[in-house]
Order: C-alpha cells, then sequence, then structure tokens
C-alpha cells in the first residue's frame, strides 16, 4: 500500500463568504495558517515553472469550496473529492503501536476525548499536545 501523498491548503476569506483555498499563504496574512489534508490515492502533487498543482492520472486538477471545506476537482474525469485533514495524532498513534484506549490512559483521559483529538471537533492545548507528542515519540510540531 503506498503512502499518502500530504498537502497544506491555505483558506482565506470572511467568515460570511465562501472561502477560497489556495498551496499559498495569504500575501497579507489573512488566512487560516494552513493545514494539511489527503489526497485521493492516484492524486499527487505536481510543478510547473515553480508553481504547485495537483494532477491525477490524465490532467490537472483545481480547487473549489463546498460547505466551507476544499473539494478536489477532477474535469476530465467528472470527479469530485472532500479532503480530508491529515489526522496526525491518530497516524503516529497507530505508528507508535498505540491503541485510542492506551494513549487515553497514559494521558488520564477518555478515549472519547482522544478520538475528537484525532478528528478534530476538539484541539488540544498546548501543553497536552507537547504530552501527546512525548508519548508518541513525536515533536509537537508533528502534531500542528
Amino acid at each position: 500500500m503506498s503512502e499518502a501523498v500530504i498537502i497544506r491548503i491555505y483558506r482565506w476569506g470572511e467568515d460570511e463568504e465562501e472561502p477560497v483555498f489556495s498551496f499559498f499563504p495569504e500575501e497579507n496574512g489573512d488566512d487560516d495558517g494552513g493545514r494539511d489534508y489527503v489526497l485521493p490515492a492516484g492524486y499527487l502533487v505536481d510543478s510547473e515553472e515553480g508553481t504547485p498543482y495537483i494532477r491525477g492520472e490524465e490532467s490537472s486538477c483545481i480547487l473549489h469550496s463546498h460547505n466551507g471545506l476544499p473539494v478536489l476537482v477532477d474535469e476530465k474525469k467528472k470527479r469530485a473529492f472532500l479532503l480530508a485533514r491529515d489526522r496526525k495524532i491518530e497516524r503516529f498513534r497507530e505508528k507508535a503501536g498505540l491503541t485510542r484506549g492506551d494513549l487515553a490512559v497514559a494521558l488520564g483521559t477518555s478515549q472519547l476525548e482522544v478520538y475528537r483529538w484525532e478528528t478534530y471537533e476538539e484541539e488540544p492545548g498546548t501543553a497536552l499536545l507537547g504530552r501527546i507528542a512525548r508519548i508518541l515519540g513525536c515533536r509537537t510540531e508533528d502534531l500542528t
């Protein structure tokens, strides 16, 4: 099984309007700081004259927005994919050979709480993220 392709995507725009998604931060810094997303199987990041883009087997793709989330559109295949965020805590937990229950016990919390962090329903604070990183054997920056 091939490793997932992760790409950083920046979100621009006001809360009331449909956001714009880009591979670059907004020049004036008015973006979300970028989030990592997982590309669907068969798609990868390429570049032309230093400008990155996502391509499938036959053609390049474009980013759209749907309900405030990034959507990868492959017009050639007439397909669209709602992109999922890279679930970093889950990925590092599995790499460390721990179950959700193991991590919950080590942190003195519930499996439900760990699940909420893994799926971005809630975000752990900086101090807690540091504890999680130590238990998983990675850096705090690897989880952000």
